[in-house]
């Protein structure tokens, strides 16, 4: 066997697997407590009354850690749970991040929410297991170029607001990483391949972050999602796209 040919039916396999898909939420998790997660308490950053030392904050957290990363492994063998997933987490993302500070969240995550939206009713239109066809031509190059600059356009703007007019590091950083992240969602929403060629380079970034800043723990998780990005590209290919005019079969 050819080392290409084993290679594609490796990242097959993991694509697939749920050997693969326990693997991803043990890792997650496990670093999501390592990192202190379960401790983190939310009476910390809100006041609402008695009720708030009862929320276990920490808890939520751990568990949408997994919540994303399952809907990530289902979004890559093509079924529309993955979105399902990917709506809560991105509920509880949101809530989450603006307690802990991020201001800019109350209009990042309202945006991503309703591209899951779309993203769960496009699919539920479309025909299973299958991909859409891509926008061809000069047409098509012109509407995937106005969604990734609209998308960095608009983290870009979003980011200014939240940062406060700070152009930090971070804040290039985070701008970027969003409009990587909204690019992808998008095309996700379309039920397109290409996405997951955006969703590699997203998970490079942060892997680089994660060295640079000596997070190894967080290094490791984002390979994962790297052969995860590779290995759901190759079954999305394989898996083909779908006619013109065709819908979800029962």
């Amino acid at each position: 066997m050819e080392a290409k040919e084993f290679s594609e039916k490796a990242l097959l396999f993991f694509a697939k697997s749920k050997y693969a898909d326990l693997f991803g939420v043990a890792l997650v998790i496990t670093i999501a407590v390592a990192s202190g997660y379960l401790s983190t308490r939310l009476d910390k950053y809100v006041d609402w009354g008695p009720i708030t030392a009862f929320i276990p904050l920490g808890v939520i957290s751990v568990i949408n850690v997994g919540i994303s990363m399952m809907s990530t492994r289902l979004t890559g063998r093509l079924s529309n749970i993955g979105n399902v997933l990917g709506i809560i987490n991105t509920a509880l993302s949101g809530a989450i991040d603006y307690i802990l500070g991020n201001k800019a969240a109350i209009i990042t995550y309202p945006v991503t929410f309703i591209v899951y939206t779309f993203a769960i009713r496009r699919w539920q239109n479309s025909e299973r297991g299958k991909a859409m066809e891509p926008p061809t031509g000069a047409k098509g190059q012109l509407i995937i170029s106005s969604i990734v600059v609209g998308s960095f356009a608009f983290s870009l703007a979003a980011n200014y607001i939240g940062y406060g007019g700070q152009t930090s590091f971070l804040f290039w950083i985070t701008t970027a990483v969003f409009g990587l992240s909204l690019s992808a969602n998008i095309l996700n929403a379309l039920k397109l391949t290409m996405q997951w060629q955006f969703w590699f380079v997203y998970n490079t970034v942060q892997c680089v972050k994660a060295l640079t800043q000596g997070n190894f723990a967080n290094v490791g998780k984002y390979i994962f999602y790297i052969i995860n990005s590779v290995a759901a590209l190759l079954l999305w290919t394989r898996s083909g796209t779908a006619a013109k005019g065709t819908v979800a079969v029962a």
